[in-house]
């Protein structure tokens, strides 16, 4: 179980890595991140929902070839739960704020992600 500090940085490390600001965001930065995610999120009841739907992105993204219209699709339901659970933490202390901000970049990285297969004719 991650200490609050040690999970406030990493949802930071992830928002950052996320909106680009990390270097490219590439299927193998994608597994690391999911995997230093994935046993946290597992050992709590709450957010087992969350750690199952990471093992799925996980799995898309070490296809090969990666198949970006179905990592697309796997991220919309992450940014869903990420969301839910912000909302049912309440409004205090930064934890709401942070996860919200990473439902925020997944979004982001996701339409930023299409919208590259777009312009390269994908």
């Amino acid at each position: 179980m991650l200490s609050l500090a040690d999970t406030t940085d990493l949802l930071d490390q992830t928002t950052t890595h996320l909106m680009g600001e990390s270097g490219p965001l590439t299927p193998q930065a994608g597994i690391a991140l999911i995997e230093s995610w994935l046993e946290p999120l597992q050992g709590a009841e709450n957010t087992r929902p969350l750690a199952n739907q990471l093992a799925a992105l996980n799995a898309l993204l070490q296809a090969k070839p990666v198949n970006g219209e179905s990592v697309r699709e796997a991220i919309v339901p992450l940014t869903e739960q990420l969301s839910l659970l912000a909302t049912d933490m309440g409004g205090e202390g930064e934890m709401p704020s942070l996860l919200e901000a990473l439902s925020m970049a997944l979004r982001q990285a996701a339409d930023s992600s299409k919208a590259d297969m777009a312009e390269s004719g994908e």
